[in-house]
């Protein structure tokens, strides 16, 4: 019996880092279609390095998206056309606590995503961030750049009053909604810039919709699709007006309790610790695994950190010094306000989980190579979207292409 040959939607991964993202995408499958990934990428070393030694077969631009080089390079190596592009721009471009200097190079990686959109014209892109971008107000992207300067100038100006104060960071949310201003002139500037803030959601829409782009967004927790650890990210879909692409995000596979859909699926009960990482050999026994093993801070105290085998992990996080606990570890006990404590009555010595647990956790498969020290290890990880989820995501933007009898490009 002949098998149907694969087709490979073109993908080009920004903000790539080690690859989770990319991994999800290329292990993705509908229909008999699938991902081919042209190229990706990172502005860090150990992120291309990693990135490069787990897809040998993908060209990796090391260098920083704003530089017109790279652009030109990543647009030589797509002949100027790809399908579908991923990842996730960092949020400083919406972030408006302090002062907002619209000169700040920073605040354009958002903007340079919406460049290489423009300019490569994929069926469909993916956009991943924190759900803390939800909660920011931005300027209108729908508004001239001399506009935007003046509305700058004004929230600059309320920025600066006294009022303020230690509040700076949820401004200009404390300005617009909670501010006790009297002046006459500073109430006229509150005004004013009130008509031109929007959520960082809407403002999102309405950058991608100058260039031709429906975007639908939605709240992903990675628990629902069977990654063993709370994390909630907000996902981004854009799909190219008028080709008839609906845009689609995936339905859970996991719930806290198995049961059947309406439809007839399994829903599987929640990934846990012990299905994660259970089966590991103990950590004294394993080549190449290392564990960050600084003091527990103030900070790292200031609240539980310690989960279970038998409940999903808390998140892995990027930095090294707040890594959640190992479940063999010592239970964490609360004895006041931000203040936590080892249980005092138990054998066990206290330690974080290890580079590679954190790796199982975030879905990475064994043999996924991380590159650098053991905090640039934990940092890649870390900042990973889990591939499992990526796959979950990949498969519903498939299924979209697939459905809008969209061909691939090449």
């Amino acid at each position: 019996m002949r098998v149907a040959k694969m087709r490979y939607y073109t993908l080009v991964d920004l903000f790539c880092g080690a690859g989770g993202l990319t991994l999800g995408f290329k292990q993705a499958e509908y229909q008999g279609y699938g991902f081919k990934v042209l190229a990706a990428v990172d502005i860090w070393k150990r992120a291309c390095e990693t990135y490069k030694a787990n897809h040998p077969e993908v060209e990796v631009i090391c260098g920083d998206i704003r530089d017109r080089s790279v652009k030109e390079k990543l647009y030589s190596l797509t002949g100027g056309r790809v399908d579908v592009i991923i990842g996730g721009p960092p949020c400083e471009a919406f972030s408006l606590a302090g002062k907002r200097d619209p000169s700040d190079p920073r605040a354009k990686l958002f903007y340079d995503y919406v460049e290489v959109v423009a300019r490569l014209q994929p069926y469909v892109f993916v956009m991943e961030n924190v759900k803390g971008i939800l909660t920011m107000l931005t300027i209108r992207e729908d508004i001239d750049e001399d506009e935007k300067r003046r509305v700058l100038e004004a929230l600059n100006k309320l920025l600066d009053l006294q009022s303020v104060g230690r509040k700076r960071r949820a401004a200009p949310q404390y300005i617009i909604r909670e501010n006790n201003i009297l002046d006459p002139y500073q109430k006229k500037l509150v005004e004013y810039v009130k008509n031109y803030l929007v959520t960082a959601v809407e403002a999102i829409k309405q950058a991608f919709d100058r260039i031709g782009y429906d975007v639908e967004w939605k709240i992903l927790n990675a628990l629902d699709y069977g990654v063993p650890q709370e994390r909630e990210r907000v996902i981004f879909i854009g799909a190219k007006r008028s080709l008839g692409i609906t845009i689609r995000f995936p339905e859970p596979t996991h719930a806290p309790k198995p049961f059947m859909s309406a439809g007839g699926k399994v829903i599987e009960k929640y990934r846990t610790l012990r299905d994660a990482i259970g089966d590991l050999p103990p950590f004294e026994k394993r080549v190449g695994d290392e564990v960050y093993e600084g003091n527990f801070s103030p900070i790292y105290m200031s609240r539980n950190r310690y989960k279970s085998w038998d409940e999903p992990s808390y998140i892995i996080l990027a930095s090294a010094r707040h890594i959640p606990l190992h479940p063999d570890s010592p239970r964490m006990i609360h004895v006041g306000k931000d203040k936590w404590e080892f249980e005092n009555n138990s054998d066990k010595k206290p330690r974080r989980l290890s580079v590679w647990e954190c790796a199982r956790i975030q879905t990475f498969p064994d043999g996924y190579k991380f590159i650098g020290n053991v905090v640039d290890k934990y940092a890649l990880i870390g900042d990973a979207v889990p591939p499992l989820l990526a796959k979950r995501v990949a498969e519903a933007v498939l299924k979209s292409l697939v459905e809008a009898r969209i061909p691939p490009s090449q």
